[in-house]
């Protein structure tokens, strides 16, 4: 029962939120879920480690017929990232967050987003994922739109027609493939396409159907206006969560059909997914260069850096994939604290606007050490995680051939570093303009679990990065396992 309770961990919170009536024991309760989430999370990882793939048969119906909760070192991998994240920014919100928000059901929707990613990366047939993605959805739109603001139902609207656009893709798409193949079990469906004739002629409309809805989700070129449209407008614990855990569920899904499907049509597929990297690797770093808003700078590199990883993907080698699995738990960490950071910028000084903003490493200079490690760790220095990430993409790259595009990721790092040290000579290093008007409260707003909760990311992302080697090692067992697809059929099915 270990991974139905991924799933019941946070759906018996939302219960306890809606009877509890105390404010401060739903604040604190909802930390304690974190944690407890998180512990499982390590014994879903331990388990993977020793046994490689470990499943749950709902019902004890078997598949294909029943509904499969399925683990390996992949999606192991990604539970326990995406469960950090959410503990630290929980931690976070319990500071960071207004009195209203809170006691509005900030934390109740939380972890309704919990649920649905614990569930999409542990679903093993892509009807229950399309119905965690809904449940991501409504949790999300609700914490995007909460407040009420002008600026914020804006970006709210965006950020639900996109999705439900996703979603009516991702639907239409399995119900072809449903129609076609008479399952929609992962497992069975990957062995059924591999024993079927023609697969391009076939399943391609389906196909290009998900793959779309995905890239929509995980916020790639040439569908990724949405995101820079409506991160910057909710709190800032928001735009962190969001930016830790969402585009990366659409982005693992999109790997996970890759391995399983796509990769029967490579000559197809895989120019197509190649170019949405590079394309999102550059479009992204470029729009975010020319922005003067810390949050949309940040929002424009996700788009940027998710082009690395699927690039990473592109490369359909061990190597490839290892670089991508590392990359996207490195930037899930790393962009997460990014946004913190900035969260607390806001805090103090009600804006993020680049030009208004200066002196805040003299306000805290323990604050400005945490940006930049998490900065620097996006821009790809060493020791940091980001070094190690876009050297794997790199050196894969030029492994399998792609030299052309290991020069291009390397390229795009140098923008990266670029707007990385633009956002740190703006806010914290430069004197503030004398036309600005100096913040009527100068007392420093308390913020002890604010910064206690990046310092957790910053050791996380300098940890990742100077004792990479096992981590790395990982990685490449995972990629290993996602290219033996017969392993993930024959364990799910037997």
């Amino acid at each position: 029962m270990i991974l139905p309770a991924l799933l019941l961990i946070p759906f018996l919170y939302i219960i306890l939120a809606i009877l509890i009536k105390s404010k401060k024991v739903k604040t604190w309760l909802s930390f304690a879920f974190s944690l407890i989430n998180l512990g499982f999370a390590i014994w879903v990882m331990a388990q993977v480690f020793e046994a490689g793939m470990i499943k749950t048969q709902m019902g004890s119906w078997p598949a294909p017929f029943g509904i499969t909760l399925v683990a390996d070192r992949f999606s192991a991998f990604m539970l326990l990232v995406s469960a950090l994240v959410f503990a630290v920014v929980t931690l976070y919100s319990i500071q960071s967050v207004d009195t209203a928000r809170i006691k509005n059901g900030y934390f109740l929707f939380a972890h309704g987003i919990l649920m649905g990613v614990n569930g999409s990366f542990l679903a093993g047939d892509l009807f229950n994922l399309y119905v965690w993605f809904e449940v991501m959805l409504m949790g999300s739109f609700i914490l995007i739109s909460f407040g009420g603001e002008r600026a914020q139902l804006e970006g709210a609207i965006k950020y639900l027609i996109l999705n439900l656009i996703s979603s009516f893709f991702f639907v239409a798409g399995i119900g072809i493939l449903y129609g076609k193949m008479g399952t929609l079990n992962m497992a069975d469906l990957s062995q059924k396409i591999a024993q079927s004739g023609d697969v391009l002629s076939q399943l391609s409309p389906a196909m290009v159907l998900i793959v779309v809805g995905f890239a929509i989700k995980g916020a790639l070129f040439p569908f990724f206006f949405w995101l820079p449209a409506s991160y910057h407008t909710p709190p800032p614990a928001v735009t962190a969560l969001f930016a830790g855990l969402l585009t990366k569920v659409g982005i693992y899904s999109l790997i996970r059909i890759y391995t399983l499907f796509l990769y029967h049509s490579t000559s197809f597929w895989n120019p197509v997914v190649l170019w949405i990297g590079i394309l999102s690797m550059v479009i992204g770093v470029f729009s975010a260069s020319s922005q003067y808003d810390f949050r949309k700078i940040l929002s424009f590199h996700i788009i940027s850096q998710l082009g690395y990883v699927v690039i990473g993907l592109a490369f359909y080698t061990v190597a490839g994939l290892a670089a991508a699995i590392f990359f996207l738990g490195h930037n899930m960490i790393s962009k997460t604290n990014a946004f913190l950071v900035a969260g607390w910028v806001h805090r103090e000084r009600q804006t993020l606007n680049l030009k208004v903003l200066g002196d805040m490493f003299k306000k805290n200079t323990l604050w400005g050490v945490l940006f930049f490690i998490s900065a620097f760790s996006l821009a790809g220095l060493p020791p940091l995680s980001g070094f190690i990430g876009k050297y794997l993409v790199i050196k894969a790259g030029i492994e399998s051939g792609h030299i052309n595009v290991a020069l291009v990721a390397l390229f795009v790092g140098f923008f990266t570093l670029f707007s990385m040290v633009k956002i740190w000579i703006e806010v914290f290093w430069k004197n503030t303009p004398p036309e600005v008007e100096a913040p009527v409260n100068t007392k420093p707003l308390p913020h002890g679990l604010m910064i206690s909760a990046s310092i957790i990311l910053a050791l996380a992302i300098v940890g990742m990065g100077v004792f990479a080697g096992p981590v790395v090692n990982f990685c490449e067992m995972a990629a290993s396992d996602l290219l033996n697809t017969e392993l993930y059929i024959n364990f799910v099915l037997k």
